[in-house]
């Protein structure tokens, strides 16, 4: 299985890791800032959780 994978994007931090459910398998990934998580789900993909958790921040700041 991949590894953890990290990013920061528009200030905020993308933590994205192996679901540790080894029956619905997949990627899951939250993003955080200032010590709080602000958001987090599920996909099949690294690539699709990085793509979801930059749209959450998206839509955090248009908030």
């Amino acid at each position: 299985m991949q590894a953890t994978y990290e990013e920061e994007y528009l200030d905020y931090h993308i933590y994205i890791e192996p679901n540790p459910d080894s029956f619905r398998e997949g990627f899951e990934w939250a993003i955080c800032k200032d010590d709080s998580e602000w958001d987090s789900g599920l996909e099949f993909s690294i690539e699709e959780a990085l793509k979801a958790a930059q749209k959450a921040i998206d839509l955090l700041l248009v908030n």
